[in-house]
């Protein structure tokens, strides 16, 4: 169901991906007007990847925190029989 409402979208047009053909951004209500390089580092934010440097300082810290665990667990243990 299509309802009468007016927005303001950013369509973005990408026939070289391999993926993806469009990608549309709808804007706020209360937005007038929005300079370009604002509006591109947006939209750059929601199509850059995410850097493998944070995917696996997640994976470390994760992996630190179970030895943590085991560790005080293991003491916890040989301590208090």
């Amino acid at each position: 169901m299509i309802k009468g409402v007016n927005k303001k979208v950013i369509e973005i047009n990408r026939p070289d991906s391999a993926y993806f053909e469009r990608a549309v951004l709808y804007l706020k209500p209360d937005v007038k007007e929005v300079p370009l390089q604002a509006a591109q580092m947006e939209t750059l934010d929601y199509f850059r990847p995410e850097p493998k440097s944070a995917k696996m300082h997640g994976c470390f810290l994760f992996l630190l925190g179970m030895a943590v665990s085991a560790g005080v667990f293991g003491l916890w243990m040989y301590f208090c029989p």
